[in-house]
């Protein structure tokens, strides 16, 4: 008779296993810190797209605010339209008009990360030292 080895008490097996989750768990913090990257690109270009546009077609105040509804309309699941969200997508292009360029501190944060040091430090260098800080943290 057979005798069937257990595989939970094999330490191999274990030690595999816990190769195996902790590969996931990286695998899937890249994806969400890509998808953050990509959202965050998106908010930066729409920002810069809002001021252009609004200025060179000369819309009005009420141009957010219908531009706000079209777009909840349209992406019903999606959050992040709001008319303050798509103001905080303005002023985060406005102060970040070189994002595009380089490999600054803010393209590694969270969009929630950016509003904070957007509302709390006005001076560029501080805000700079803050993302940076909050990364090496």
């Amino acid at each position: 008779m057979e005798q069937q080895l257990s595989f939970h008490l094999d330490q191999n097996y274990k030690l595999f296993l816990t190769s195996v989750k902790e590969r996931l768990k990286t695998a899937q913090l890249r994806a969400v810190q890509a998808v953050s990257k990509e959202l965050i690109r998106f908010y930066w270009e729409l920002g810069a797209d809002l001021s252009v546009r609004q200025k060179d077609f000369k819309w009005g105040d009420n141009f957010l605010e219908q531009f706000s509804k079209d777009m909840r309309h349209a992406f019903p699941e999606m959050q992040g339209f709001s008319i303050s969200n798509l103001k905080r997508m303005r002023l985060f292009a406005m102060e970040y008009p070189d994002f595009e360029k380089g490999a600054q501190a803010v393209h590694q944060l969270p969009w929630g990360h950016l509003v904070v040091l957007l509302h709390r430090a006005k001076e560029k260098s501080i805000r700079h030292w803050y993302a940076e800080k909050a990364i090496e943290h």
